[in-house]
């Protein structure tokens, strides 16, 4: 799914009162939790450098990646303007998840191609902290048998 096509197109048509979030309720449209923390876990994966946007080179690997079409400059400071976003500073979370409500897009497909089975988003990946207290336990077999060192 090209996530860009149409997007400046249908931003540019919504209130500027509809950027920030209300959009997900407007028409009967409700953005899911799960549909939203996939839209976060791609833009966290795409964030090269952590700074809560997406630069054009980002966002043009997460197209290149999810539909397989290159970005011309043009058209990412376009969809920057349209979703009220810099272009200097980059797309933010807010942002990506109007895109992804808009029209055309399918955040399940592209976050299988993000994510394809076997790899993890990074905070689904991440190694719990051990607590301190906790024992190295190590159990096997039914009724728990203990092979600790």
């Amino acid at each position: 799914t090209n996530i860009l096509t149409g997007t400046a197109q249908t931003m540019a048509s919504e209130e500027s009162a509809n950027i920030g979030g209300a959009i997900f309720e407007h028409e009967g449209f409700s953005f899911s939790e799960e549909m939203a923390d996939k839209v976060r876990q791609v833009h966290e994966h795409f964030d090269a450098d952590g700074d809560g946007y997406l630069s054009f080179e980002e966002i043009r690997s997460l197209q290149l990646l999810t539909s397989g079409a290159d970005m011309p400059p043009d058209q990412y400071v376009m969809v920057c303007r349209a979703l009220g976003c810099h272009p200097t500073k980059g797309i933010s979370l807010e942002a990506l998840r109007l895109t992804y409500a808009s029209e055309g897009t399918d955040i399940d497909e592209d976050y299988r191609k993000v994510f394809p089975k076997g790899k993890k988003a990074k905070d689904e990946s991440k190694s719990s902290v051990k607590n301190e207290d906790e024992d190295d336990v190590i159990e096997v077999g039914e009724g728990g048998v203990d092979i600790s060192p």
